[in-house]
């Protein structure tokens, strides 16, 4: 089994999972990027799942 699982709406950046997801164009006036991204605060891609 490959050890770069793919996780909906997640990505890595230097190692470390984030959650990213777009701005309904309904609330994109009350932001000022097109997507929220948080860090998941780890390395592990089974704890990022």
């Amino acid at each position: 089994m490959s050890e770069t699982i793919s996780r909906p709406f997640t990505f890595t950046k230097d190692g470390v999972f984030y959650f990213s997801r777009r701005i309904p164009k309904e609330l994109k006036h009350h932001y000022s990027s097109p997507r929220i991204a948080y860090s998941l605060r780890t390395k592990s891609p089974k704890a990022s799942g």
